[in-house]
């Protein structure tokens, strides 16, 4: 097979005055990079990009540009720039367009850059010869300042099961800053900047049979507006229905549809069995299952800093499963595909958290105790903590601090209702005195701020904030997809979809006798009903402690001498303890994730990590 051609973009923008020159000229240094100049000639956008990536439209001395997919028409683009009358009159703008891209607007030496809701195009600033500058990732900025990692936020990044809104959005790298997603940085022609809020959520108002048309008509247009008939497409199959849904949209739509399934070792898992139904159902397309016996195992691939599954902008999300993800890559790849998509964000979208019920004991008393019981006769919740939880009244800043002082305790028993601001926040027990000194004190830190959360309720911050982790997510994979010539697409996370989900009262997307509701009535008829009433999820225990006895020799060779010990963040000691133990439930290994994920990636940056998928040749089982 010939080399890939990239579909990799990166772009940095510059603002739009004589004060920026110094900066352009180290920007527009780097070899290759394409220019798009500002109405007065000075360097505008300045990177690399596949052909169409970026549209620009230009109206006396405005201009108007969306890097990433958009499928806006020409004439919209020019019709906004030529009514612009500020920058935040793109905000009309950035609240229609369909897709997942940067907007960014240059107008009377003001710029304006924004990324999506979701987080998926994200906008990152730095100072840089004394003006500031945006990028569209974080290592292109901490390349140009030559930042070092801050490792007290690098600390932070040892918390399970994620690190919470708002610290996660602060870049390990000092003196980089991100953008909130729901925000867009105004550039200012004397080389400063602030940030201006252009995104809320929706009003939860609607019940599942007034917001499922919206929903299907968001989610169709997401899903058809990419695949075009003269292209090889691909999807997941896993069996669920996040990505059966997009599986059975996306067919007949392209000119050739490939599904992936990956390997599960569990011998209760039924993905295989709902897997086969949509095969069943989708005869013209190809489907490739990738045989456990020749894939890579979970935690496979991590030697010499995680080649092909590690970037030098963060450490990876999902470095369990990196070397799978990798192998899916070269599968689709190898069948010529050009755009994959994933059903990543079904969870976060359709899959209600329990915090919702905290919200609606608040406002619509009746119903939650109708929902209440239905939960606590599902999850066994005794009565006492279930009446415990949904009493607590603290704040965002409180529960912070809060957890903060719980960093260090046990992890509380699955059959505890976690009603709060965010699932229970803990230091795995390898973390050493100094860096849990660190993480409890930007914790406080944050606390003391008293931040606003991203919503009133619980169960909308809590979604919110899911959907900005998984967009996190799905933009470093979709880096590590581009080097090898394949687009990732994740239609859940596409800004319009989020909005139709989301106008969906919590109670309605989430009850506890159905799965899914809100997804199964917008997709009637155009997704067999018995594949939208599937009412199980897979899990991949077997496969995580099959890939850890696989793996083991390469994992406890990563800490002797590691790079977090080297940094006073971890005991070397206490986690190849754990490497070794027996643990008869997974759920103690997710400790180990973000571990690896941190040690990989600093090893990754002393070889000068790229985004290549070279295949894993240890843990094949």
């Amino acid at each position: 097979m010939s080399e890939p051609v990239s579909a990799e973009m990166t772009f940095t923008v510059l603002p739009d005055d004589d004060r920026a020159a110094a900066a352009a000229r180290l920007v527009c240094a780097t070899p290759g990079a394409q220019v798009i100049p500002h109405a007065s000639g000075r360097p505008w956008l300045v990177g690399r990009w596949p052909a169409g990536a970026v549209k620009v439209a230009a109206v006396g001395r405005t201009r108007v540009a969306v890097a990433g997919f958009c499928p806006v028409a020409a004439g919209r683009l020019e019709r906004a720039a030529g009514e612009l009358g500020d920058l935040s009159g793109l905000d009309r703008l950035a609240l229609r367009l369909p897709g997942s891209a940067h907007l960014i607007g240059s107008f009377e030496g003001r710029v304006r850059v924004q990324g999506t809701a979701s987080g998926v195009r994200a906008v990152f600033h730095t100072r840089l010869a004394r003006v500031t500058v945006a990028a569209d990732r974080p290592d292109t900025l901490a390349e140009l300042i030559g930042a070092d990692v801050d490792e007290s936020l690098l600390a932070l990044r040892l918390l399970t099961p994620w690190t919470p809104y708002p610290l996660r959005e602060t870049p390990v790298w000092r003196a980089v800053r991100q953008v909130p997603p729901d925000h867009w940085l105004h550039l200012a022609p004397d080389g400063s900047e602030r940030t201006v809020h252009w995104w809320s959520p929706p009003e939860p108002a609607l019940t599942v049979e007034q917001g499922a048309p919206a929903v299907r008509d968001a989610l169709t247009q997401a899903v058809h507006a990419r695949v075009t008939k003269s292209e090889v497409v691909s999807t997941d199959l896993s069996g669920g229905m996040d990505s059966g849904t997009v599986a059975h949209l996306a067919a007949g739509a392209c000119r050739h549809l490939v599904t992936v399934r990956t390997p599960q070792r569990d011998p209760g898992g039924d993905d295989a069995l709902w897997a086969g139904r949509s095969v069943e159902r989708l005869p013209d397309a190809e489907h490739v299952v990738l045989a456990y016996a020749q894939s890579p195992t979970m935690w496979a691939g991590l030697q010499g800093g995680g080649p092909g599954t590690t970037l030098p902008a963060e450490p990876p999300y999902w470095v369990r499963a990196g070397a799978r993800f990798a192998d899916v890559v070269r599968a689709v790849a190898a069948r010529d595909s050009g755009l994959h998509l994933c059903g990543h964000g079904g969870d976060e979208l359709f899959q209600v958290p329990g915090t919702y019920l905290h919200t609606l004991t608040r406002t619509r008393p009746w119903t939650a105790l109708r929902h209440v019981r239905g939960r606590r006769a599902l999850a066994h919740w005794p009565f006492a903590a279930t009446w415990r939880a949904l009493a607590d009244s603290r704040s965002f800043a409180d529960w912070l601090a809060h957890s903060a002082r719980q960093l260090g305790h046990p992890h509380p028993s699955p059959r505890v209702p976690q009603l709060g601001w965010t699932p229970p926040l803990r230091l795995p027990p390898w973390t050493t005195a100094e860096a849990a000194r660190a993480v409890d004190d930007l914790l406080h830190t944050a606390a003391q701020r008293r931040p606003e959360p991203l919503a009133a309720g619980r169960d909308a911050h809590l979604a919110l904030d899911g959907i900005r982790q998984k967009g996190a997510v799905i933009r470093y994979a979709e880096r590590l997809m581009a080097a090898h010539g394949v687009r990732l697409a994740a239609p859940y996370l596409d800004d319009r979809v989020i909005e139709a989900a989301l106008a969906v009262r919590p109670d309605e997307r989430g009850t506890p006798d159905r799965y899914k509701p809100l997804l199964a009535e917008a997709m009637r008829g155009l997704v067999p009903d018995d594949l939208l009433g599937r009412a199980t999820k897979g899990h991949y225990g077997e496969d995580t402690h099959d890939g850890l006895r696989r793996n083991r020799a390469v994992l406890l060779a990563l800490f002797d001498d590691s790079e977090l010990a080297a940094r006073g963040l971890v005991d070397d000691t206490a986690v190849r303890a754990a490497l070794r133990a027996t643990h008869a439930d997974p759920t103690p290994l997710m400790a180990l994730e973000p571990t690896l994920a941190c040690e990989v990636w600093l090893r990754s940056l002393s070889r000068g990590s790229k985004p290549s998928i070279a295949p894993a040749t240890e843990g094949a089982a």
